[in-house]
């Protein structure tokens, strides 16, 4: 099997690496290109081959705990069960992906995958029939049925969800809706199916228009109709009875070529089967030399849920941004009337003082210090109660302001591990910070600190940085990407938002590397309606903590590829003297094979349980918990002194004190911190070898660590 990634010419430039201090900003040693990290994501295997489709690409642990001051209510109730097979793991590759679906209206779970290697569909049985598993029992059972299977023009990439006609509770009344690209000899178009919830069998529907396929490269189109490829991002099914799906615009449909946009695709329901037409929006970015767009191939799409209100969102350079704005960040159009019209808002400014915290935290550009890029690396976004998006993501800092170097991102190198760069230099203030940006075009965007990651993806080309340290087995020179995977998704009335993702604890990756070789899913939780209030603690939902459910071995460490539905179920609220539980079922899924294989049958696990997520709102001081969050320990494990750093938002006491694993107090430091960064260091000396915890207090927000003294 073979695959062929065909990358840009490369400017070959080179830069001066500064540690960082006060007086000096950070500097990249080294440039990172997005053409290296996604182009395995057009992966086309027809007849068991792997063609080349891409001329060019568009494309520690954190152990903060605050002390909450729980009364004793039922923790979190994680349980992972075996879902499905799939014949390889190519369908799981993209997370702007929607596979996994919660209908709130039928109590409903759908996921539509590729079919596994032993199942035989109906007409036909190639690797590209499309199959959907369907719940209406919170997962603890599912029926599969085929709804995609064409000799002619298989399916892959699939995405899909419930339709259910309004006003209908009656799960044989709904339909189960698919969309993804379809392939022969090279990528052909795209492939909408349709099926009804009355049977569920391995033959796709025979009704008329049940099987639709659309080619990407007509001559011309029929009204309301236009090319589109790769029909593969952001499914929704809104309350007002259309499905919607997300495809690029591009140049050459067959290779996937000179992207220019992206095409909203909208299937309405009549007389059993769906009416599909498209909506081109064409964002404004700037061009490369070659006059090529600066635009990436993951878009993404979110609906509120009575469909009225909708985001599309491409990661692109926009035509006239200046300063900090100038990289790839997101392009955001609104939607009011339910796509009848688009507009296009103004942009997250990272010029505004308000958005100085963030831009602080990152590296200049090579040649000028004085100008920093924020880039856009990996993200998810929702709709919340009040119609506004969220766009959760994480940001690197852009190599250069060349046109043809704002789609790069500086490097670093890190003793930990000599002579591979990282993303990010993994120093305090320097680290993969995960954001909740909130805007809907009335007013300036802001944003929320979420967590931050102590790992980031290795590289799936061979060669790259992290490629030795990557789980998954080779093929023809290249691996498949373990990154964070952002998911979010929303309850039904939109008052909680979950974020989820993925990392490794640095404690047991090779030699303590920052690479995410053994990854967990983590979680928290936004409270709307409390002026966007983030949980207290992640919730580990893989890897799960004692009390909160059964480990699974297969998902333990190996939550790679994962989805969270975004729509949850609904949340059930209980108040606390000094905070609220509110407990949500949220359907999740993880795909792997054991062992790491792409291209063999790939198992599917999902967990439907409860995540049970604290907010504490009396006698909270966000500065200081947003500091609390930010601040890290290092080294770690440590020997003779270790480092508290903090950024105080104020000037606020720092109370850190060491105890033992019986919860004594072995040694207590006070600090007068200072408004700004600050490095505390404690002393270890007299310390026993072993696992220690550290307690942070700054006002009244705690935090609790990890540390292993050597």
């Amino acid at each position: 099997m073979k695959k062929q990634l065909l990358i840009g010419t490369a400017m070959l430039l080179a830069a001066t690496g500064f540690s960082q201090s006060n007086s000096i900003k950070l500097r990249p040693s080294g440039i990172g290109r997005i053409s290296e990290k996604i182009a395995f994501k057009f992966v086309n295997e027809p007849n068991g081959k792997l063609n080349p489709v891409l001329k060019q690409a568009i494309g520690p642990e954190n152990n903060n705990q605050l002390n909450e001051s729980k009364s004793a209510l039922p923790p979190s109730a994680i349980s992972w069960q075996l879902l499905c097979g799939s014949m390889n793991t190519y369908g799981m590759l993209v997370s702007q992906s929607r596979p996994l679906q919660y209908n709130d209206n039928l109590n409903a779970i759908s996921f539509i995958h590729r079919k596994s290697s032993s199942y035989t569909g109906v007409p036909v049985s190639n690797s590209g029939v499309i199959v959907a598993e369907v719940s209406t029992n919170w997962g603890t059972t599912f029926d599969s049925t085929c709804i995609w299977s064409d000799g002619t023009n298989p399916g892959r990439y699939p995405q899909g969800a419930i339709y259910n006609p309004p006003g209908n509770t009656n799960i044989s009344n709904a339909y189960v809706v698919g969309s993804g690209p379809a392939v022969g000899a090279n990528w052909l178009g795209n492939w909408y199916a349709s099926k009804k919830l009355n049977s569920f069998d391995a033959t796709a529907s025979s009704s008329p228009n049940a099987q639709q396929f659309l080619s990407s490269s007509l001559s011309s189109y029929p009204a309301n109709q236009g090319p589109h490829a790769f029909s593969r991002y952001g499914f929704s099914s809104t309350d007002d009875g259309n499905v919607r799906s997300l495809a690029l615009i591009v140049d050459d449909p067959a290779n996937i070529d000179g992207m220019r946009g992206v095409s909203v695709v909208k299937g309405s329901f009549n007389a059993g089967a769906f009416t599909w037409t498209t909506d081109s929006i064409i964002p404004p970015t700037q061009l490369r030399t070659d006059g090529t767009k600066l635009i990436l191939s993951n878009p993404q799409m979110a609906w509120n849920e009575a469909g009225t209100v909708g985001y599309v969102l491409v990661l692109g350079a926009r035509s006239g941004a200046t300063l900090s704005n100038q990289s790839i960040l997101p392009i955001v159009y609104k939607t009011t009337n339910s796509g009848a019209s688009w507009s296009l808002l103004p942009s997250i400014d990272f010029n505004d003082p308000l958005m100085a915290p963030i831009v602080s935290k990152l590296a200049s550009t090579a040649s000028n210090t004085n100008l920093t890029l924020p880039y856009v690396d990996d993200y998810d976004m929702t709709v919340d109660a009040n119609n506004k998006l969220h766009i959760g993501a994480t940001l690197k800092s852009c190599y250069g302001s060349h046109v043809d170097t704002l789609d790069s991102w500086g490097t670093f190198t890190m003793s930990i591990n000599p002579g591979e760069d990282y993303t990010w230099g993994h120093t305090p203030g320097n680290r993969p910070y995960l954001y909740d940006f909130i805007g809907d075009g009335t007013g300036a965007w802001t944003y929320k600190l979420i967590d931050s990651l102590p790992t980031e993806g290795p590289s799936a080309s061979s060669g790259g940085a992290g490629y030795n340290d990557n789980p998954w087995d080779e093929d023809a020179g290249s691996k498949l990407s373990v990154d964070s995977r952002i998911q979010m998704g929303r309850t039904p009335n939109g008052q909680y938002i979950t974020v989820s993702w993925s990392e490794s604890d640095t404690n047991f990756t090779a030699g303590g590397r920052k690479w995410n070789s053994l990854p967990n899913i983590k979680s928290r939780c936004i409270s709307v309606a409390n002026n966007n209030l983030v949980s207290n603690s992640e919730i580990s939902v893989s890897k799960v903590a004692t009390g909160t459910g059964a480990q699974e071995p297969n998902v333990v460490n190996r939550a790679t590829l994962h989805y969270m539905s975004p729509t949850t179920g609904s949340a059930a609220v209980t108040s606390t003297t000094s905070g609220f539980y509110a407990d949500i079922n949220t359907p999740i899924t993880v795909t792997n094979s054991n062992p790491y294989s792409q291209l063999t049958n790939n198992t599917t696990w999902i967990q439907t349980g409860k995540l049970s997520y604290y907010f504490q709102t009396s006698g909270l001081n966000e500065n200081a918990v947003n500091s609390i969050n930010n601040s890290i320990i290092f080294p770690n494990p440590a020997e003779n002194n270790v480092v508290l750093s903090i950024d105080l938002k104020d000037n606020n006491n720092v109370e850190t004190t060491i105890l033992n694993t019986i919860g004594q107090v072995i040694r207590t430091v006070n600090t007068k911190g200072q408004m700004g960064q600050n490095n505390i260091h404690i002393d270890l000396t007299g310390l026993s070898a072993g696992v220690y915890m550290v307690n942070v207090k700054v006002a009244n927000g705690t935090s609790t660590k990890k540390l292993i003294v050597k």
